[in-house]
């Protein structure tokens, strides 16, 4: 099996190779001057308009962005009253964040008129300057967002421009359509060629007298919605905010193409339905997404518009969803949500968490469990360790031997650090009755490393107040387990979650902003130390924000360990009101 596995390894990483010489030099012929006249683009007369955006931005982050607070995948920079475009990247990321334009919906939503000539300003910059001459600023899958975030702001800002200004954009709009009608195919698999072919079909109803170009991009826009979209309405990621951000730009298409119309292709209209309902699955009380595999609380201004757009209003969310591997328990005002699901293979890989059986839990308008998430603004090791088993609320050992990341050698420096997923199986079964509903979870990936399979039950009541776990560590008969092997088990709190400790320190009161109190409670027969920890919550915007985290301090046992936990609804906490 391991034999397999590493020929699996070695042979991806040489397609992958092939793929990216092959990309390279199509784009290299593309690039040179016979090539260019094959892409060069008009002055178009006019570019269509387009209906109001279904993917507003946060005007709160528009905001910032205004004040000079740049604030992007990959870094922070601060430069007060200068642009973006002068400031020299921190981070390759950082730069191809910039380049994408995917802040530009931020400034559109500021309510004054700053925004609004802060977008026109950096469209005309992009324009004027040599952007389309330069390789990094040319990749497809950036070009793709770059064109459908312009084609939404210039729908609301062009009567700002001048006619000079605007053929200068018009100009650069369809010369980057017609780069990205001949390299759209030239990508990485995986979202980035979704993005291009996206930006591809927006970019081609903008443009007058592009029926041919126009179905060529939703050609390609189905065969990938097809290959990345599964059954049940996720992404092949098991990304939450990217399935979001993609079902928020596939309903700006399908509005326009309505404008036009254009008929919508039958796979992008079933596959946006499934969608909507899987991410009506994962959304909390809060109106917010779970944290999961790299994915925020949301980056979209309105996620209500996208979630019940054409949608019944009284559909309920699904509880299981097997194929993006995840589950949801609900009853009363509270909602458990629990990663039940295996690492996706190949490049859908590249960011995915280590996060087996982890889980988020809200009340009300108030997260209380939650995942630490992806950080966006620091280096490679930061982002790494987000990634792990530690960031998140489920059971991780202190030493990390069963390290799931591709970290060294050819295949990391081509592939990236992807989650292996070696002996990494799943399993999940639930029963509802009268009284609640139980989960019974299960997962391997400490067989090989410590000779136990970590399984995890969960309960909770009709009411949504009680609601209790089981970790248990057991030995496998095949396997030698590592007794006296230090462990961790961990329930990160939201950042508006105060935590002290009650009753002489076997139990935690936890407080939400709203005074509503939650009691954590060991079993008497467990054997861990429990504690109240720093910790960190970059679910919002990426950025570290202080918050605690419970934690269970144990040692692998003779035989099975096990780890009973409680969480129960304690009321309204009179004169122990947090404020926000």
């Amino acid at each position: 099996m391991a034999r397999a596995q590493r020929l699996a390894s070695r042979f991806e990483t040489l397609s992958v190779s092939a793929a990216k010489l092959r990309q390279n030099l199509t784009l290299a012929f593309y690039r040179s001057p016979f090539g260019r006249g094959l892409w060069r683009g008009a002055n178009e007369p006019t570019l269509f308009d387009y209906p109001n955006a279904l993917r507003p931005g946060h005007g709160l982050r528009g905001e910032s962005w205004l004040a000079g607070d740049y604030s992007l995948p990959g870094g922070v920079m601060h430069a007060p009253g200068q642009s973006p475009f002068e400031i020299i990247p921190p981070t390759t990321q950082w730069r191809n964040s910039l380049h994408s334009f995917d802040w530009l919906p931020d400034l559109l939503a500021v309510a004054n008129g700053g925004g609004h000539q802060a977008a026109r300003a950096a469209i005309l910059h992009w324009a004027l300057a040599a952007y389309v001459h330069q390789r990094a600023t040319m990749r497809p899958a950036l070009v793709g967002r770059r064109l459908m975030r312009w084609a939404q702001a210039l729908s609301e800002v062009r009567s700002g421009f001048d006619g000079q200004a605007l053929a200068a954009i018009h100009t650069s709009f369809s010369t980057q359509t017609r780069w990205l009608e001949k390299l759209a195919t030239q990508c990485d698999d995986g979202i980035d060629r979704l993005h291009a072919a996206l930006g591809l079909t927006l970019a081609a109803c903008a443009l007058p007298q592009q029926g041919q170009m126009l179905r060529y991009g939703m050609d390609l826009l189905s065969r990938e919605i097809r290959r990345q979209i599964l059954p049940d309405g996720g992404h092949a990621s098991r990304n939450p905010a990217l399935l979001a951000d993609l079902l928020a730009d596939l309903m700006a298409l399908e509005a326009v193409l309505k404008a036009r119309q254009v008929e919508l292709p039958s796979a992008i209209a079933t596959a946006r339905s499934r969608m909507q309902t899987l991410l009506a699955m994962l959304r909390h009380k809060d109106g917010h997404l779970a944290v999961f595999q790299g994915g925020l609380e949301s980056h979209i201004g309105n996620l209500d518009a996208v979630l019940n757009q054409g949608r019944a209003k009284t559909a309920k969310p699904i509880s299981f969803a097997q194929k993006s591997g995840y589950q949801r328990l609900e009853a009363g005002n509270s909602c458990v949500l629990i990663d039940v699901g295996e690492p996706p293979r190949g490049t859908h890989s590249i960011a995915t968490h280590a996060a087996p059986l982890a889980f988020e839990m809200s009340h009300g308008g108030d997260r209380l469990i939650v995942n630490c998430g992806p950080n966006l603004v620091h280096g490679a090791d930061w982002q790494l360790a987000a990634r792990g088993l530690a960031a998140h609320s489920t059971l991780a050992f202190d030493a990390d031997v069963a390290d799931p990341f591709l970290r060294t050698g050819i295949g990391a420096r081509r592939l990236g650090p992807r989650v292996t997923g070696d002996g990494w199986h799943v399993t999940s079964r639930r029963v509802e009755d009268k009284s609640g509903v139980w989960l019974e979870t299960s997962h391997t990936i400490f067989l090989e490393t410590h000779g136990v399979r970590h399984n995890r039950r969960f309960f909770i009541d009709a009411a949504g107040e009680d609601i209790r776990g089981e970790d248990l560590l057991l030995a496998d008969m095949n396997h030698i387990a590592r007794e006296g092997a230090a462990f961790h088990l961990r329930f990160h709190l939201h950042p508006k979650v105060k935590a002290s400790l009650q009753g002489g320190g076997d139990s935690i009161l936890l407080l939400t902003p709203a005074g509503h109190g939650w009691q954590f409670r060991l079993a008497s027969d467990a054997t861990g130390d429990l504690r109240i920890e720093d910790s960190v919550y970059m679910g919002q915007s990426g950025v570290p924000q202080r918050c605690q985290q419970i934690t269970v301090q144990g040692r692998l046992a003779h035989g099975d360990t096990l780890m009973r936990w409680a969480l129960r609804y304690a009321g309204r906490q009179t004169g122990r009101r947090t404020r926000r």
